[in-house]
């Protein structure tokens, strides 16, 4: 299971940019119903479980917004 990290201060929205959006194939991201600091409306994440860790957004997101790792696991876990 994937992990998304968006940092909202660093993005330009998804009225200017929505690149991650368009690039997710899974529909994970959704247009946020706040602004961050800059008073843009960058994407969350709204469907996690449905993340593939393609990396398509973190690749092709031009503010470097959005992280996508591995979920790390609990010792003993399988």
């Amino acid at each position: 299971m994937a992990v998304l990290r968006i940092f909202d201060h660093l993005c330009k929205g998804v009225e200017e940019c929505e690149i991650c959006i368009y690039v997710c194939k899974e529909d994970v991201f959704k247009p946020s119903e706040t602004l961050n600091q800059k008073g843009y409306r960058p994407p969350v994440v709204a469907n996690e479980d449905q993340c593939t860790q393609c990396g398509n957004c973190m690749v092709f997101c031009p503010d470097l917004a959005i992280v996508v790792s591995e979920k790390k696991r609990k010792k003993g876990a399988k």
